[in-house]
């Protein structure tokens, strides 16, 4: 057994959900704060009034305006701050995941899942043995095999020689409320939706142990392949996606970068481009259209470019990509 320190850096916003949704009715945006109510406690401070209030339309931000003079203070739970001015009292926000006691956390198995990936890919494009021919003739989304060619059965499974801890917790302050920003080729954004996050702050640092067993039959993961694998699929990503778009910059992030959490694109999450190659797009398209018949996703063929949208959100008025992260992993950090 080897430990090391996992070290990751919130270069953009990052965000895990932990399924749950702020609505109007729950906070109130004030002096570029969100403030976060416990509803329960509103109802023993307001009683009927609070009843009323949740039977109308008005946000609770209005609520409050309309009633100065109420003292709502000991139903505050926590507040965040805003990352940009774009943010509505209407908006809907999702919670980032805390842990039992309230905590901002990541779990280890988030972390995990962006290595399995890229190593995934990684392993498809080496193609050692043509193991990997026989998939790239099925349709997109058709097969788990996939995985179990790469890393073997639930049983012997690679990845059980690679573990990672839960995070160590965070603070609150290291939350911001991140918008959902899409941004297409030609530049244009889209934020019409209602959809907030709670996010950790750009500069955020996150600790974790991995452990390493090398044991077990098969030859254990070492730092270098992992950081190989992130850095390669990181490349691939920028090749195929990011360079299509005119804000693209090849020098904006150093190496050794991974795209971590919900809202950062469907391509930083599958091995597609790695598996079909020149294929890729119209294999991605076509999936994408079949899944959401309304966005036409057939479309994107004569754009060069699927899906079409970049997933950003925009802080102190600087439009950024979600969840991009920079890994470090201390070798002589070992417990």
């Amino acid at each position: 057994m080897k430990n090391y320190q996992i070290t990751l850096e919130a270069l953009t916003p990052v965000y895990i959900g932990n399924g749950k949704r702020i609505t109007k009715k729950d906070f109130e945006l004030k002096n570029n704060y969100i403030n976060i109510y416990d509803p329960i406690k509103l109802h023993e401070i307001l009683g009927k009034r609070y009843e009323n209030f949740l039977m109308n339309n008005y946000t609770l931000t209005s609520f409050l305006k309309r009633n100065p003079k109420l003292n709502t203070s000991p139903a505050l739970k926590y507040r965040v701050l805003c990352g940009d001015k774009g943010i509505r009292e209407s908006d809907g926000i999702h919670e980032f995941i805390k842990d039992a006691y309230g905590k901002p956390y990541i779990p280890g198995s988030s972390l995990k899942g962006a290595i399995r990936t890229a190593i995934l890919a990684h392993r498809i494009s080496e193609n050692k043995g043509n193991r990997f021919d026989s998939f790239k003739s099925e349709l997109l989304g058709g097969s788990n095999e996939i995985e179990r060619a790469a890393f073997g059965s639930i049983i012997d499974d690679e990845f059980k020689n690679l573990r990672i801890s839960d995070s160590q917790p965070l603070s609150m302050d290291d939350l911001i409320i991140s918008k959902k920003i899409d941004v297409f080729k030609d530049g244009a954004s889209n934020n019409r939706l209602n959809l907030c996050r709670e996010t950790l702050k750009p500069g955020t640092k996150i600790n974790f142990t991995l452990t390493i067993d090398g044991s077990l039959q098969k030859p254990a993961f070492s730092p270098e392949y992992i950081l190989n694998a992130i850095d390669q699929f990181n490349i691939q990503y920028h090749k195929v996606f990011l360079s299509k778009f005119g804000s693209y910059h090849l020098d904006q992030f150093k190496e050794n970068i991974t795209y971590l959490g919900g809202g950062t694109g469907f391509l930083t999450k599958t091995i597609n481009h790695s598996l079909y190659g020149d294929r890729a797009l119209k294999e991605i398209s076509s999936f994408l259209d079949r899944m959401f018949r309304r966005h036409r996703h057939r479309q994107d063929l004569a754009l060069g470019i699927s899906p079409r949208a970049k997933k950003c959100t925009r802080i102190d008025g600087k439009t950024m990509e979600m969840g991009i992260c920079q890994i470090r992993i201390d070798h002589d950090a070992a417990i």
